[in-house]
């Protein structure tokens, strides 16, 4: 099943694939991907600006500090700097609105949520089994968050996929892929999981961050804990930030 799903992926990168005039076949071997690849868009509900902040991911957890972990997000995918280059180009106050270069992501996000308070924890156990079982993912290459208010983030490393190139249709590709698992759940539940997501400029909520409404905090749950805790007991454990396993 993961073979056919990396199939998948191969295709859908060669249909959004854009070759270069004159590029060659055989291009130079390229840097590291953590290395190369390495600069987020950081937002903070408290931050001048909100957005447009590009800072490269070791930097973050040192500004969730700074914002007292209170409505931290960052963006999922990953730039170069290229994207610097763009906005410094740029008249007036730099923006990453419409920039379309090649991103990166090191996770596969998938965000589930529902007006009410059952489908999401459902769907996500559904998710979760059929990562684990019909695609037989090691465990840890998935992380499973509750988002501080209602929802909950799946996270799948995407190392699982293979070699994942940086590429401009890598959004189109996890879109996509969202709506794949969609059609993989029960019916009733399609609906939970957010086909929003999909720009390259989307922000998420960053793990262990205060959420602006509940003042929850976004915590890693265990499979176990998904499965056995209720809603009650899940917002309980909620009420501070994750500090070590509970396993």
């Amino acid at each position: 099943m993961l073979q056919q799903v990396r199939l998948l992926l191969f295709d859908l990168l060669m249909m959004n694939r854009e070759k270069a005039p004159g590029a060659a076949e055989n291009p130079p071997r390229p840097e590291p991907l953590s290395r190369k690849f390495h600069l987020v868009d950081f937002a903070a509900h408290y931050q001048k600006g909100f957005r447009n902040h590009i800072v490269p991911i070791i930097d973050v957890p040192a500004l969730v500090q700074e914002f007292k972990s209170y409505g931290c997000y960052a963006t999922y995918f990953f730039f170069s700097d290229e994207l610097l280059t763009y906005m410094s180009a740029q008249s007036g106050s730099p923006t990453v609105s419409s920039y379309e270069g090649k991103v990166w992501a090191p996770h596969l996000p998938i965000d589930l949520d529902h007006a009410e308070l059952t489908p999401a924890p459902v769907a996500a156990r559904q998710l979760s089994d059929y990562f684990i079982d019909r695609w037989q993912i090691d465990p840890k290459g998935l992380q499973i968050y509750f988002s501080g208010l209602k929802g909950f983030h799946l996270r799948l490393d995407s190392r699982i996929f293979g070699k994942l190139a940086p590429e401009r249709g890598l959004p189109a590709l996890f879109d996509a892929l969202r709506r794949h698992l969609a059609q993989e759940i029960a019916e009733p539940l399609r609906a939970t999981i957010d086909l929003s997501i999909k720009d390259l400029m989307r922000l998420l909520r960053l793990p262990n961050t205060i959420h602006e409404k509940s003042k929850l905090f976004k915590i890693l749950l265990s499979r176990e804990e998904l499965r056995v805790f209720d809603d009650r007991r899940i917002r309980e454990l909620a009420k501070k930030p994750e500090v070590a396993s509970r396993d």
